[in-house]
């Protein structure tokens, strides 16, 4: 059996080989035995750390927690201005471009998964905890006086969060009227309004 360190490692290099074959396959076709031979292995041997595609997908879609929820509360560690950390956090929830595979392919898999929510609180968890994460932060401003919320934060948060999906969306479909700036801009424009307050320019 392969050491907890080599067994951690040996999954992330299944699943960014799942990223790369996703950008170039057709999802609803992609095979194990496809991951197995990206990476030079047999079908068994991917099996032994995924029993199948939809395990493999899952963990994919979870994957977007690190991306998406860790990395980003990890955000105030950098600065104190909670009008900043706004900032920030949109930034750090958007695609980089259009070539960003990683978030294309972790959108793909948490849609592939997520269909039945009802059935899959994993995956239902992966949007409250961002919706949690941006509601945190607004309501921190508002106590500190640095925001105005027009709404509740909750709600505020949840508006947050289906502009990032869906502009993210648009951005890696290649959609020639939306970039990130664009979508930087739109969804600062929104935050200012729903909080009264400036949000500095993101890249």
């Amino acid at each position: 059996m392969a050491r907890p360190n080599k067994q951690v490692e040996r999954r992330g290099d299944i699943m960014d080989a799942a990223i790369s074959l996703i950008e170039r396959h057709d999802l609803a076709t992609l095979k194990l035995s496809d991951v197995a031979a990206e990476l030079g292995l047999t079908t068994n041997a991917v099996r032994y750390y995924f029993k199948d595609m939809a395990e493999l997908l899952s963990e994919l879609a979870l994957r977007s927690d690190v991306r998406f929820y860790d990395e980003r509360m990890r955000l105030g560690d950098t600065t104190e201005d909670v009008s900043t950390r706004l900032a920030m956090t949109i930034a750090a929830g958007l695609p980089t471009g259009p070539e960003d595979a990683e978030w294309r392919a972790i959108w793909r898999a948490v849609l592939a998964a997520g269909f039945e929510l009802d059935q899959r609180r994993d995956v239902q968890g992966i949007y409250h905890r961002q919706v949690g994460l941006y509601a945190d932060l607004l309501t921190a401003g508002a106590a500190a006086g640095t925001f105005e919320l027009t709404a509740p934060a909750g709600d505020i948060a949840m508006s947050l969060m289906a502009l990032e999906d869906y502009f993210g969306y648009r951005i890696v479909a290649r959609d020639p009227g939306l970039s990130r700036s664009t979508a930087l801009r739109l969804m600062r424009q929104y935050a200012e309004l729903a909080t009264g307050a400036r949000l500095p320019e993101t890249v």
